[in-house]
């Protein structure tokens, strides 16, 4: 067994050679470089729908049903249910109160025909009465004796009155029937609507998806995803249905930088949970709202929405961590280093060329590297 020391050593002169392996000399050139913003994100849905409670008499309402994080549905699925309980008293109190007016309005109807009848009975009577009398009273006045003649006279015209009072009396009983009738129709049409109302308000306490997608189940005020029994207020997300058929990148920018970006740049987005794959993309929405990038950070940062391009070449999946870098203007003939060959003495940036450590000014980003303003002449070469 060899001694500490030795062993040491001989591990030292072991790892010589591979430590000068790893440092090589590069030629560094001057060319067109991109000043580039970087930031992490996320892979997410393009677009979501988001769901809340209903509007209800109260200010809170309980979920009673909520489908899981991340299961996929299909159009008409239930996303999410809430306590309806008194809304479906209302709806069995209004089907009750209709149902009673429908009932009274199919005996009216019978009781309006059937008067109807009668009258038409009472007019035609009245009529044949009127008729007989006047066609006694038509008779030569000397057939009869003049007190008899009188008779037919009189009766004549008690039976014109009659049929007259009868004919008036028919009128404004139809009259009120039709008051008695429009009045009750009026009422069931009048429970009718609000009975639809309750429905649709106790319909509304059921979500359904409006087209396929993925749940996502919306947090609470603690932070923590929602489930059955708790109360949610208006305002509130309790249901997401993202399309992830349709993935972008979510990132947030530093608040200094962001303004330099605009539609339309250029970004290359590098996935390290696949492999380091790297797609080009191009910013398609920056945030006008400036916030504070989490509950426990004072960084302030707008958020950025980039578009994939060659999204289909690498399989991705909602939540997958990103590395972007977005490409804000260009700089000619410059040289850019990567940060691995900085070397640092004092403080001061500098890189070690073939005649030593040599000080550096450095300039911005540039897809990872830095642009260096001074310090180092096309051709040189630096280690790294």
């Amino acid at each position: 067994m060899l001694p500490v020391k030795r062993w040491i050593a001989v591990c030292g002169l072991t790892l010589l050679p591979a430590i000068a392996a790893a440092q090589s000399w590069h030629e560094v050139r001057t060319e067109d470089r991109p000043i580039t913003i970087s930031a992490s994100g996320v892979i997410a849905p393009s677009e979501g729908l988001l769901f809340g409670p209903p509007p209800s008499q109260s200010w809170r309402i309980a979920i009673t049903k909520i489908a899981r994080e991340g299961t996929r549905v299909a159009e008409g699925d239930v996303l999410a249910e809430f306590d309806g309980s008194a809304s479906d008293d209302r709806v069995k109190s209004k089907q009750a109160q209709l149902n009673a007016k429908r009932s009274e309005l199919t005996s009216l109807l019978e009781t309006l025909a059937r008067e109807v009848e009668e009258d038409k009975v009472r007019i035609a009577a009245a009529e044949s009465d009127a008729d007989k009398a006047a066609r006694k009273a038509a008779v030569d006045p000397t057939v009869y004796a003049g007190l008899e003649y009188r008779k037919l006279i009189e009766e004549r015209a008690f039976t014109g009155d009659t049929l007259q009072r009868e004919q008036r009396r028919a009128g404004l009983v139809a009259k009120v029937r039709d008051s008695r009738l429009a009045e009750l129709e009026a009422d069931v049409r009048r429970l009718e609507s609000e009975l639809r109302a309750a429905q649709a308000e106790l319909e509304s306490f059921t979500i359904r998806a409006p087209r396929a997608g993925l749940v996502v189940v919306g947090t609470g005020n603690d932070g923590q995803k929602l489930d059955v029994n708790e109360s949610v207020n208006p305002g509130m997300t309790v249901v997401e249905l993202v399309d992830d058929t349709v993935l972008v990148v979510k990132a947030d920018i530093p608040e200094f930088a962001a303004a330099r970006l605009k539609n339309g740049q250029s970004a290359t987005v590098t996935i390290e949970a696949a492999g380091g794959a790297e797609l080009k993309g191009v910013v398609s929405e920056i945030s006008s709202i400036v916030r504070r990038q989490s509950r426990f950070s004072q960084a302030m940062v707008r958020g950025v929405t980039i578009e994939l391009a060659e999204a289909a070449k690498v399989e991705l999946r909602p939540g997958m961590s990103t590395k972007v870098d977005v490409t804000v203007d260009t700089v000619a003939d410059a040289i850019a280093i990567p940060t691995e060959a900085l070397r640092y003495k004092a403080g001061e940036p500098g890189v070690k060329t073939r005649s030593g450590w040599q000080s550096v000014k450095l300039g911005n980003t540039s897809a990872g590297m830095r642009i260096v303003t001074a310090g180092l002449r096309d051709g040189m070469e630096i280690e790294w």
